[in-house]
Formats: C-alpha cells, structure tokens, sequence
C-alpha cells in the first residue's frame, strides 16, 4: 500500500488537533489565582484550644496568605460546644425523664413510638437555638417531635444520633458577617437534604446573593439538589453567577467526587474550580514541608485553585504550637506559589468548553489512519484492502461519534491513540535501524526526534479529542491506562519476531525454533528478574498504583517539581529515552543486533509514556509540554552518558575476555 494518503489524514487531523488543542489552552489560562481557603470551623476549634479569639487567628493566617474562609452549616456538635443545646440518645432521654421534671421531655418521649434505639434527642433551653432547630429539623427529617412548652425546646429525631450529630441544619448568617469584617473571600459549604424544595433551593439563593457569595462548596457526599432536584438547583446556579468546587480527595483514585457532581456540573454550565483538601490523619501527621508539598503538587499536577485548609489540632501540642505551626504551613506555600508565578486571589473559574463534534470526528480520522499503518507494519496491505478499512473506520467513528454512543467513541479514539502512535514509533525505530547514516551524533538525534514526533502525534490526538470541560475538571476520565502501557510493548515483541527474528525462517520455523532452545539456568534467572520487573511496572501505572514510591524517590521527585515545575517522568529521563539511544548507538557502531530487542522493550515504555503523559487530562496542556520535553533533554543526555559507560565496559569485556557485545 502506498502511505501518502493516510500521511495527509494525519496532517489534516493535526491541524484540527492544533485547533482544539489551542482553545483548550486558552481556557485553561483563564482558569486562574489560587485560593487559601481555612475553614472557619477549625479555624475556631484551634482558636478555643489556644484561648485566644477567632479573629486573631484569622488576622495572622491572612498575613501569611490565607485569603478566603468556608463557612459551614451548623451542626449539633457546634451548638453543644457553644454550650446552647445537649443532645443524647434516646435512651439516655428515657433515663433523664425518669428522674426530671421537665412535661416537655416526658411530652415529646410519649410520641417516640417505633423510633430507632439510637435515635437524638435534642434539648435546650435557648430561644435562638431552639427557633434555629426548629426550622431546621422539621425541613430535613421526616419524623420529628417537638415541644416548646415552658420556654424549653426539646426535639427527638428518628435517625441516628450519629448521622444527625453532623448534618448541616442551615446558616448562622453572623458567621457570613465574620468573614466579610476579615475582608476575606467567603466561601458558602451547603449541604444537602432530602425532599429539598424549590422555595428551599431559592431561600439558599436568596441569602448567598444578600452577601455577594458566588463560590460554594457541597458539603457531605453529595451535591445540592437530591436525584428530583439537582436540575432546578444546578439552574439557578448557573443563573446566578456561582461557582463550583469540584473535591479533589487526597488519595488519588481513578474516579473520585460527589455524588451527582458530573449532572449538577453539565447543566450548571461548568463555571467550576478544583478544590484540595488533606484529610485529618494527614494534616495531623505532615510536617510543615510535607503539607505545603501536597498543596504545591496538587496546583501543579492537577490544576487545583483551592487549597481547603481544616486544621487539626496536636493535641501534644500547646495551643500556641498549633497556631504558629499552620500558619508556617500556609506561608511555606504562598512562597511556593510566589516562586512559580501564581497569583494569590479571587479564582477566575473555568470557561466551559467543548470541541465541535465535526472536529473531534476529524481528529478521529487521523487515528483510523494511524492504525492502518500500523497494521501494514505487520500485514502488508494493498492498496485496495487499506481503502476499504479506511473508509470502514470513517464510517464507524463518524457513526459513533453522532450518535448516543458518543462519550464511548471518544474513550476508545483516545485508547486507540495511546496504543497506536507509540507503537509506530518503534516501528519507526526499527525501519531505521536497517541502515545508518550521518554522524553519531546526528543519526541518534534525528531518529530520537522523528520517533518522539510520531509518538507526540499520538499525544495531541488525546488531548485534543478529549479537550472537553467534564474531562479537564475530572468529572469523567481517559480509561484503559493499564492497557496503553502493555500493548505497544506486546506489539514491538510481535513486530520483531515477525519481522526482524531470523528472518532466513518461516513463522513456523521461528516458533520452533524458539520451542527448542535449551534452557539455561541463565534464561531462568534473567526470566524471574523480568517477571520481577514487569510486575513492578505494571502496578506503578494508572491513577491507582498498587506499588507506591519510596522516600528517596519522593524527595527526588520533590527536587525536580520546584526546580523544574513540570517534573519529568522518571520511566521516561531514565529509561525510556536513554534505551532508545542506547539501541541507536548499539546500531551504529555495529553492536550484535539482538541488542536492538534489549534496548527496544525499555525504549517503547519511553514513547508510551510520552503520550500517557497527556491522557492525564486535568493536568494543565502547557505543564503536559514542559513535562515531555524537560524529559526528552535530561533522556538524551542520560542516555549518551549511558552510552559511553556502557560501551567502555563492554570494551573491557573484550579486550580481558574476548567477550564480543
């Protein structure tokens, strides 16, 4: 077959990757200024513990940074440490009545027929207190006894004390009036509850407007809105200018926010941002550096602008100590953010953004191009058979991509990407090894820079086709991570036993020859060792990796993410694209050829790797770019390092032995 028509799709999807790829840098530079946010509840925790008052812990911590406050619903356990209500189980309640002479309790406890053991039991004597629970009670549960009688309000709720203890039960709007008198960003954590109605939505509406609130945080597991009225709650949103924070967790899983966030997200327009919070272990075991690294990596690698700061006190530790020791963590990372040009302030939220369809589709021809060449590398096609399977892929992606089956056909053009053009690269690779020509120094670079170039096709293809808001925020995800990095490493293996292994042998002969090789206990051991090394491998892929990184790796990785910013992947500087010089060098200076098998395994992981960089879609484009490239310098220069090292042993080898290499 001839390729001059497949080059072209290529090239006319590259533009339209190009095009795609701009916008979604340009909405991406919108998305902009990061926010310290410190919850005002911890916040007052640390400031009890320490005897001193809210307002001063809020003055110093702004000094060093902080500049937005979360104000949470209220909750029983607030209310009970200001010392306005007491709650118990019923029980307990039982066992009060029985020696009180409160007709309320004993009224209330008449009506608890058929609650469960653990239900609560809410008393106070307080009249706010007792008018705030009573609007908030009776609009969240079914279920809710009360009496007010003598000036005392008691409530029993049929739901556990343990879930009620900590549900949201509406505002305190003095709080609201606490950060405003700070000058601080304030930031709204609504929660949700069941059988939520409009007139509730808008009363939250209503009230976020009274104090120009615009940013809000979904408290809990899931957004506002329940499954009936996410829709009507997200509209308002989007109607009213409010912003979004999408919860990043701190263990990073494939698939990680609240519940209903993708729907509520979609129809509130995307106006979103990325919000990191460590959870109470960490923030009670990180040192200073650790903690404010975690923020620094977060904004880095994930593209976050909140920094959701909820201290937890060390109990340890003198209130003082505690103070002082977040408040060093918050300055730690505003130097952080100084350093690397990021500006402390409002958040600009995202600009929704999708790619037309026609665009994506157009993309999509560059990888159906893509895979017909490959194939040709390993089944010579003609001519006639290579149209038909492109008009056939032009068919299916158009098919897919304009019908329901849309975000599939969109998942599976970028897996085919990630599998593809690294795999082409190789083969690329192995063309070239055939014949060489030039310098050294020319033949390693040139053919190192075409092989990444054809892998980074692959690359813009991802991050173009997937430049879409529900991905760069997260909300749905590149799948098939595992997969990219195995097949083209299984392909380069096919690829050199069909076409490079003995080629004085048929397939067959091949096959039984390999059968009937003679096991060493060498064999074994280097068998055991790659078994050891593809376990290794495999498990540090993915969002999730079942093998984690050592201290000294960390604290490598640390260097070069504030030295560089864009940390280079290590599989890529230190092994992938050193290989590949490794195996052009081993070429050139007439090395035994089954070292092209060697050096072309770790190779291929270099060239995946490059193009798996960019399935990491929340990762800003622009950091993506810096990543590849700071690890395409330090890999070449590793790599001829490498070179020479490895070739003066070898040369040793030789000249003691008379080992040839």
């Amino acid at each position: 077959m001839k390729n001059k028509l497949f080059i072209w799709i290529m090239i006319v999807s590259c533009i339209a990757a190009l095009f795609a790829g701009y916008g979604r840098y340009r909405v991406e530079e919108g998305y902009k200024n990061i926010e310290i946010t410190g919850d005002l509840d911890a916040l007052r925790s640390m400031a009890e513990y320490g005897d001193v008052q809210p307002g001063n812990i809020i003055d110093d911590y702004k000094a060093r940074g902080m500049n937005s406050i979360a104000v949470n619903e209220v909750d029983l356990k607030r209310l009970q440490s200001e010392g306005k209500i007491s709650y118990m189980t019923l029980p307990e309640a039982a066992a009060l009545s029985m020696t009180s002479d409160n007709a309320a309790l004993k009224e209330v406890l008449g009506h608890t027929g058929g609650f469960l053991s653990d239900s609560v039991v809410i008393l106070t004597e307080d009249e706010d207190a007792g008018k705030f629970l009573l609007n908030g009670l009776t609009e969240r549960y079914k279920g809710v006894v009360h009496d007010t009688a003598e000036g005392r309000y008691i409530f029993a709720v049929n739901k556990s004390l343990k879930d009620v203890e900590i549900d949201g039960l509406g505002f305190d709007t003095a709080d609201f009036d606490i950060v405003k008198s700070s000058g601080l960003i304030t930031v709204a954590r609504v929660e949700n509850y069941n059988d939520l109605k409009d007139s509730d939505i808008d009363a939250y509406m209503d009230m976020l407007k009274s104090y120009g609130i615009d940013q809000v945080v979904f408290g809990g597991g899931e957004v506002l809105g329940d499954k009936a009225k996410i829709d009507y709650a997200a509209g308002r949103f989007k109607k009213e200018g409010i912003a979004v924070g999408i919860v990043e967790l701190p263990v990073d899983k494939d698939y990680e926010t609240q519940d209903g966030m993708n729907r509520f997200a979609k129809q509130q327009g995307y106006s979103a941002f990325k919000l990191f919070s460590l959870s109470s272990r960490e923030m009670a075991a990180y040192d200073k550096t650790e903690m404010a690294d975690k923020w620094y990596r977060a904004v880095i690698d994930r593209n976050v602008r909140m920094i959701y700061v909820r201290p937890e006190i060390r109990a340890d530790k003198t209130g003082g100590y505690n103070m002082q020791f977040y408040g060093d963590t918050i300055g730690i990372f505003k130097g952080y953010m100084n350093d690397i040009g990021e500006d402390l302030g409002k958040i600009v939220p995202f600009e929704e953004y999708h790619v037309p369809r026609i665009v994506q589709a157009v993309i999509g021809l560059g990888v159906v191009a893509g895979s017909i060449l490959l194939l040709n590398t390993l089944l010579p096609l003609s001519g006639a058979a290579a149209n038909i399977l492109m008009a056939l892929g032009t068919v299916i992606t158009f098919g897919t991509l304009y019908s329901r089956f849309f975000d599939l056909g969109i998942k599976a053009l970028a897996l085919a990407a990630s599998v593809v053009f690294p795999s082409l690269a190789m083969a690329y690779i192995m063309k070239v090894c055939e014949e060489k020509r030039g310098s050294f120094i020319n033949y390693t670079l040139v053919n190192f820079m075409k092989s990444s170039l054809i892998s980074a096709v692959g690359a813009l293809y991802i991050a173009a086709v997937m430049a879409d808001s529900k991905y760069l925020l997260k909300l749905d995800y590149f799948r098939g991570v595992k997969l990219s990095f195995v097949v083209p490493l299984f392909y380069f293996l096919v690829l050199y036993f069909v076409r490079y292994f003995r080629r004085d042998l048929s397939t067959g002969d091949k096959t039984a020859y390999i059968l009937n090789v003679n096991v060493k206990i060498w064999h074994v051991i280097v068998a055991v060792i790659a078994a050891a090394v593809a376990f290794v491998y495999i498990s540090r892929t993915g969002n999730n990796p079942a093998v984690g990184v050592s201290g000294a790796e960390m604290q490598v990785r640390s260097l070069l993410e504030h030295v560089l910013v864009a940390r280079p992947r290590e599989k890529e500087f230190l092994i992938g694209y050193p290989a590949l010089v490794l195996m052009l060098g081993f070429v050139y200076y007439g090395y035994r050829k089954e070292w092209r098998l060697v050096w072309g395994i770790f190779a291929a992981i270099g060239q995946l790797s490059l193009v798996n960089t960019f399935s990491h879609l929340r990762a800003p484009l622009g950091i993506s770019i810096r990543r590849t490239i700071y690890g395409m310098v330090l890999g070449v220069v590793i790599g001829f390092i490498y070179f020479a090292i490895i070739r003066y042993v070898l040369g040793c080898l030789k000249k003691k032995w008379g080992v040839d290499a």
